[in-house]
């Protein structure tokens, strides 16, 4: 469900009572060093709960060291979070620590002392099934997963930076033909597993049609509804290979797509990406604030549904 092996982490999967029950927001956290951050990070976690009207939990500790039950690893951090969810009547059912994911490995029991097992092949588990038939892919690692989004060869962008600007001199194409151009080649990768190909001036030519209002309005439709699969996949294939500062639109919009089907986690890799190339875009410090607060991506998706459809009213008057 994280789309990566954590390491070093809290792993919190979580029941609401939407639809209920109904498997809610799946988090990984880096462990806390002290009790000053094991209390920020218990009020954080209390927070996502209450705003996705979470009823249960299950919980899992990743890191190494040994097991001398009732003397496991970050003991005290579980007994902050028990008393957190106690109190926000959120019944934790399991808490386990394991020093890493990997088959064979054992799992120890917070709650009980004689409670322990074996961890079965992650990757032979329902969800890794359903994982791999929608051609999601799970990384080896948090860092792994970052490479996907690592930029393409530095003398390649600068090409790129080069092409942008002529085009951007003499393109003088309106709206609706850059919007094609975008539904296009979003409809092609929807169309393949794999991640797009595109040529160096199709990458100028997306990257300028991004920089258009009512394009960047319209790929907020594509996010939602149609293909989004294919749009998350030509997002990812932008954010890697256009230059900065344009990379940030692509970025963000992957971020949306990342964080409307569930991966929180992509979803933060690139809107670090998008705001460390415009810090001021208003659409990924929006997105930045709901990751921060927990917003449920269905109330996410109500809000781009709105501004999707309030800039779709706007494009019809212009005409």
């Amino acid at each position: 469900m994280l789309g990566f092996v954590p390491d070093h982490s809290l792993v919190l999967s979580t029941f609401t009572r939407q639809g209920g029950p109904f498997l809610g927001p799946t988090i990984r956290v880096d462990l806390p060093d002290d009790n000053d951050d094991r209390r920020e990070l218990v009020d954080q976690l209390g927070n996502v709960m209450a705003r996705n009207d979470v009823v249960s939990a299950t919980i899992v500790v990743v890191c190494g060291g040994n097991a001398d039950p009732p003397d496991l690893p970050h003991s005290e951090l579980i007994d902050m979070v028990t008393e957190k969810f106690a109190h926000l009547d959120v019944r934790l059912t399991h808490a386990a620590w394991v020093p890493s994911i990997e088959l064979g490995g054992i799992w120890w029991c917070y709650q009980c002392d004689d409670c322990a097992g074996r961890i079965h092949d992650p990757g032979t588990s329902t969800i890794a099934a359903v994982h791999a038939v929608e051609g999601m892919v799970t990384f080896a690692s948090r860092d792994e997963m970052r490479d996907v989004l690592a930029p393409d060869d530095e003398d390649r962008v600068a090409h790129r930076a080069q092409l942008l600007a002529a085009y951007a001199e003499g393109m003088d194409e309106d709206a609706s033909s850059l919007r094609a151009e975008v539904t296009a080649t979003v409809e092609f990768a929807a169309s393949h597993p794999a991640l797009p190909e595109l040529d160096d001036e199709q990458i100028a030519r997306l990257s300028i049609a991004l920089s258009n209002q009512q394009v960047r309005d319209h790929c907020l439709t594509l996010c939602v509804t149609g293909n989004p699969s294919g749009a998350e996949r030509l997002w990812t294939v932008l954010t890697r290979t256009v230059p900065t500062p344009e990379r940030a639109v692509p970025a963000t919009l992957l971020g949306l797509c990342a964080y409307l089907r569930g991966s929180a986690v992509l979803a933060s890799m690139a809107l670090e990406i998008a705001l460390d190339s415009e810090p001021d875009l208003r659409l990924a410090l929006l997105l930045r604030t709901c990751i921060d607060r927990g917003t449920p991506p269905d109330e996410v998706l109500g809000m781009v549904e709105t501004s999707a459809g309030m800039a779709s009213n706007d494009s019809r008057e212009e005409v």
